[in-house]
């Protein structure tokens, strides 16, 4: 409190030969300032940003002040929504920025390793080929596209795959549409990690069982939602 600051003889101040530059500007400042006394009304806490106060703290307010702001980006509902699986949401944040270490930005680093997929060994391992155009990510697209009645579907590069997440697709949930991308990014990064440190590896179907199993934990979990009952159906629908 502002009055345990000071005392009958004025204010309780720091040494005039303290060299910390903050205690010492604080000296200068409080002697410039009437101390409190007895008469006074007690202290009032109050909280705020840019002249804006009240007694109420604000985490919002807060975090809206000391966070760094900029325009929104086309891309956010395709990573942010509500009922995504947090760490399918992050992992997908990071790669939908392109800061994945996969081999062809370590080369770039300086660092020297051989440069080819981990998964098919046949192209250089970038974002894009790894997870939309590598043998083992075409192949489990399309059987991810036909479970969601999308047959013959493919994604020409990131932004493509970014467009159709946050459009309209007839018949077809976009809640479902984000779940089903970020689980199929998020299963494509886990085994291309289990690959590059020999830890095993599964087959394509191997994968889309894994997907289809974790979807289904996803999509029951969701169930006491209005907005999400009809979401497992859909998922079952051209099974």
């Amino acid at each position: 409190m502002v009055f345990e600051g000071s005392s009958q003889h004025g204010w309780i101040l720091p040494s005039a030969r303290c060299r910390t530059a903050s205690l010492a500007t604080l000296r200068t400042t409080l002697l410039d300032i009437h101390p409190p006394e007895e008469q006074d009304p007690p202290d009032q806490f109050t909280w705020g940003t840019r002249g804006n106060r009240s007694p109420l703290f604000s985490i919002k307010a807060t975090w809206e002040f000391v966070r760094d702001s900029a325009p929104l980006v086309s891309w956010e509902k395709a990573v942010w929504f509500k009922y995504a699986v947090p760490k399918h949401a992050f992992h997908f944040w990071v790669t939908n920025l392109d800061r994945l270490p996969l081999r062809e930005r370590l080369e770039k680093w300086g660092i020297c390793v051989q440069d080819t997929c981990c998964l098919c060994g046949l192209a250089q391992e970038t974002r894009d080929h790894v997870f939309l155009h590598c043998g083992v990510a075409s192949q489990l697209w399309d059987m991810i596209m036909l479970r969601l009645g999308q047959r013959g579907l493919t994604f020409v590069d990131w932004s493509s795959l970014i467009d159709w997440m946050i459009s309209d697709t007839a018949g077809l949930s976009p809640v479902l549409k984000k779940l089903t991308v970020q689980n199929v990014i998020y299963s494509l990064w886990k085994e291309r990690n289990c690959r590059l440190h020999n830890a095993g590896s599964d087959t394509t179907i191997g994968l889309f069982r894994k997907i289809d199993r974790s979807l289904r934990d996803v999509l029951l979990a969701c169930l006491p939602h209005k907005r999400c009952q009809d979401l497992i159906a859909q998922w079952f629908e051209f099974g």
